[in-house]
């Protein structure tokens, strides 16, 4: 009776083991055919990208998208968004790659103040304004839009491009809600 125990375990481990392996199988297969692939096509009906990657490890998850110039920003964004939402849920943030230069760089760092003083003071049209008189000086085309949560700002010259899409974080509703104390 031992020696049938022994078996009947044995058995059971084995079969265990198969299960767990054809378990984890199926969900690496179902990740990458049906949720990467599947979103990876999809984003590639909206713009033309050479490489869609999804990083689960990072906090929040991110989907990085790499592709050559967008011509509208605002609607790719908004239309990646929402394949990733209803693929991924709604956790993940969007990260579009760019081709930065040093003069990029440096002018969406100067232009970072005027854009994080139009959201706190809500002055939108002297922050556009603004942002495109330093970016004629320096002899970039710039592109701004901006929607009821994000602004969305592309830098362009001969060298390279570059996106950003800044959240409009509302800082004097939360100020509000703190009781008027600074945040």
């Amino acid at each position: 009776m031992n020696i049938l125990n022994q078996l009947r375990l044995k058995t059971v481990v084995f079969a265990l083991l198969i299960t767990l392996c054809l378990l984890l199988g199926g969900y690496y297969l179902y990740q990458k055919y049906y949720v990467r692939s599947g979103l990876e096509e999809q984003i590639n009906q909206v713009v033309s990208a050479e490489e869609v990657k999804i990083d689960k490890q990072e906090n929040p998850p991110t989907v990085y998208v790499r592709s050559l110039e967008i011509k509208n920003l605002q609607s790719v964004y908004e239309k990646t968004a929402e394949l990733v939402h209803r693929k991924l849920g709604p956790n993940y943030r969007i990260v579009f790659l760019d081709k930065r230069t040093p003069k990029l760089r440096s002018l969406y760092e100067n232009s970072s103040f005027v854009i994080q003083e139009g959201i706190a003071t809500g002055s939108f049209q002297e922050m556009h304004q603004k942002v495109l008189e330093l970016a004629d000086r320096k002899g970039v085309q710039c592109h701004l839009t901006m929607d009821s949560s994000n602004i969305y700002l592309e830098f362009k010259d001969d060298q390279g491009y570059l996106y950003e899409v800044i959240p409009r974080l509302n800082q004097l509703g939360e100020r509000e809600k703190t009781g008027g104390e600074g945040v």
